[in-house]
């Protein structure tokens, strides 16, 4: 038990590391001169995909369960789930501040004109509740089954924010694909698990 417990702690400690590893990759681009000739606009993107790539693990983190058995993959899931709500939190506010200068005018216009950013704040907004949600004390008082059912929203929310990725995309599709067939994947196995555990 306490070997177990022990690869528990250490499997927390390399999610830990997912979570800040990016915060250091970006300050090795800020400080050589990696972010290119629009660094705002850079910025924006790398956060975004960030927070994505780590909804998207957040997700793939209950098959995993599944698959494994492993109790420590479950124990690590809200960690990397609040990651993920950081980083999309950073990339809403890099937009707000660094690319739009704070100019809540314009802003809102972009959020009302622009669908493709409605989708984006929309898939952000869907993360809020879950967040708070996250934590132990709530499950418990929420009932599970309600608890359960909100948190389903996160599979909304990455499909926003891949569509969200989609539009922005001009020229290489690849990338929102990949993001587009994982979840795709997850979804269909999700639906499959549920099907089988119901007979």
């Amino acid at each position: 038990m306490l070997f177990d417990s022990s690869k528990v702690l250490l499997f927390r400690y390399f999610v830990l590391c997912i979570g800040i590893a990016p915060g250091i990759i970006f300050a090795w681009l800020w400080v050589n001169s990696g972010l290119g000739a629009n660094p705002a606009e850079a910025a924006v993107h790398f956060t975004g995909k960030t927070g994505l790539v780590l909804l998207l693990i957040t997700i793939a983190f209950s098959p995993a369960f599944r698959l494994t058995g492993w109790r420590g993959v479950m124990a690590a899931r809200r960690q990397i789930g609040l990651w993920a709500f950081f980083w999309l939190v950073v990339h809403m506010l890099t937009w707000f501040g660094w690319d739009q200068y704070w100019d809540w005018q314009w802003i809102w216009h972009d959020i009302w004109a622009l669908h493709y950013v409605r989708y984006g704040v929309l898939a952000l907004l869907l993360l809020v509740p879950l967040a708070v949600t996250s934590f132990q004390w709530f499950p418990q008082h929420m009932g599970w089954k309600a608890w359960h059912w909100l948190h389903r929203f996160i599979y909304l929310s990455a499909g926003l924010g891949i569509y969200h990725f989609w539009e922005l995309t001009r020229a290489d599709y690849l990338v929102p694909f990949v993001f587009g067939s994982v979840l795709a994947f997850l979804v269909v196995f999700r639906l499959i698990d549920a099907l089988i555990h119901r007979q």
